[in-house]
């Protein structure tokens, strides 16, 4: 199962969901998805625009973690 980071990073830089709203051009409702770990499917420009708003690795972004 992938896991998403965003709130961990939202809280380590100091911003909120609609700073990066205004920054990068990425939805409020796909942010909210993403900060609850809903089972969505995201674009690899998704991706890579929030790697570039937190100058960022996509490990720092996501990780996997093996399901029970």
């Amino acid at each position: 199962m992938i896991i998403f980071k965003l709130d961990d990073l939202i809280w380590q830089h100091r911003t909120t969901a609609e700073d990066i709203f205004k920054k990068t051009g990425i939805g409020k409702s796909t942010l909210s998805t993403i900060r609850n770990n809903k089972n969505i499917n995201i674009s690899i420009n998704t991706l890579n625009k929030l790697c570039k708003y937190f100058d960022c690795k996509i490990s720092d972004l996501m990780e996997y973690v093996k399901e029970e």
